[in-house]
């Protein structure tokens, strides 16, 4: 089987493009969405006080038209207040924002066009309250749609209050700044594209065995003793299961540790094939794994338990001198009103993978004290 070219990383594919697949496209909108959930008050917030603030601007143009402007600019800010909070998701992030800038645009544009030579005047700050929009909303489409009406609202009024030139070179300037707003749009979408990949890929390292790329021991630690407390808390039924590769040593002693690697990911992806989605599986220690299955009784644990031993049993590692085969042992344990936490329940599952081992290898055992009390005995 010949040497397959390796496929461009999604990060390199980001830096080139400044896109991202449909799937990481989607992912990086929720992401954005989620930190445009949290700035907005204080953005928001930041914007109204500007707009209320641009009042002594409107006092030093025109005394005589300042209290109605500053009622313009308030009463405007006001509306658009309402999208700061989040309202539990009843309003959409999208009309949120667009309430905001639509109202706090609108204030500006407004006032200024009861000033004498407001439009033009005001055409720097206008314009300007559009590039920190870019900063934070990358997204061109979103973007576009959120400029879209101050856009409208601005050339209608130039058109009906500016002489031609004036109206054609303040089209023009408009024009101009939109164009530049939307090159740094595509120029911060790029690079917080790229930055969420960066962060995507580190927080995937971190929470993943570099070896067999399954869980790491912290991060399944992790979500066991969430999910404990939620099986606690509802009186649901989890069971984990630790699985120790039997004499995994002489596999690395006989053909090497690239072997050993070799089957360590072998075994992890023959486990992992057989867990539903609910379930996760990790690697927390040299040979040793555990899976975690909440909603699941000790009966299904057990029969899951033995598909995973069968699926290792049956794994046939090609190398160069032959194949290398293997078999697991595994302990179950279930959660029991005894168990403190995820560290007792992983003694108990480590303790019926000791008994397993004891007991010839090959095999699954279940914890001592998830067994009925008539059955506990020590042999």
């Amino acid at each position: 089987m010949g040497k397959q070219r390796p496929a461009a990383s999604p990060f390199r594919a980001a830096r080139l493009t400044g896109a991202l697949a449909p799937d990481d496209e989607r992912e990086f909108g929720l992401a954005l969405d989620r930190s445009l959930s949290g700035m907005l008050p204080a953005l928001g917030g930041l914007f109204g006080l500007g707009v209320l603030l641009f009042s002594a601007w409107d006092y030093w143009i025109s005394p005589q038209q300042a209290a109605t402007t500053a009622l313009i600019r308030l009463g405007l800010v006001l509306i658009g207040a309402i999208g700061y909070r989040d309202w539990d998701g009843r309003i959409p992030l999208a009309w949120r924002c667009a309430l905001v800038y639509i109202t706090h645009a609108g204030a500006m544009i407004l006032s200024a066009a009861l000033l004498p030579d407001g439009l033009l005047l005001a055409l720097p700050a206008i314009t300007g309250v559009m590039f920190p929009l870019a900063l934070v909303e990358p997204r061109l489409l979103r973007l576009s749609a959120l400029a879209l009406v101050p856009s409208l609202l601005f050339l209608g009024l130039a058109a009906a209050q500016l002489p031609e030139p004036a109206f054609a070179s303040s089209v023009l300037a408009y024009l101009v700044m939109l164009g530049l707003v939307a090159e740094v749009a595509r120029f911060q979408g790029r690079l917080v594209r790229r930055n969420f990949l960066a962060e995507r890929a580190l927080r995937h390292a971190a929470r993943h065995d570099s070896l067999c790329g399954v869980l790491a021991r912290g991060y399944l630690l992790e979500l066991a003793s969430h999910d404990i407390t939620l099986a606690r808390r509802y009186g649901h039924p989890l069971a984990i299961a630790m699985l120790d590769i039997d004499f995994f040593k002489r596999v690395n002693d006989t053909w090497g540790h690239p072997v050993g690697d070799a089957l360590l990911r072998a075994v992890s992806q023959a486990c992992a094939d057989l867990l539903r989605a609910s379930d996760y599986f990790g690697r927390v220690g040299g040979e040793e794994f555990v899976c975690v299955m909440p909603e699941t009784t000790v009966e299904e644990a057990l029969a899951c338990a033995e598909r995973m031993r069968t699926a290792v049993g049956a794994i046939r590692l090609a190398i160069p001198r032959g194949e290398v085969r293997c078999t697991i042992s595994i302990g179950v344990a279930g959660l029991a009103p005894g168990h403190a936490g995820v560290e007792d329940l992983l003694a108990d599952a480590d303790a019926a993978l000791y008994r397993a081992k004891s007991n010839g290898r090959d095999r699954v055992e279940l914890a001592r004290e998830t067994l009925p009390a008539s059955e506990r005995e020590t042999p």
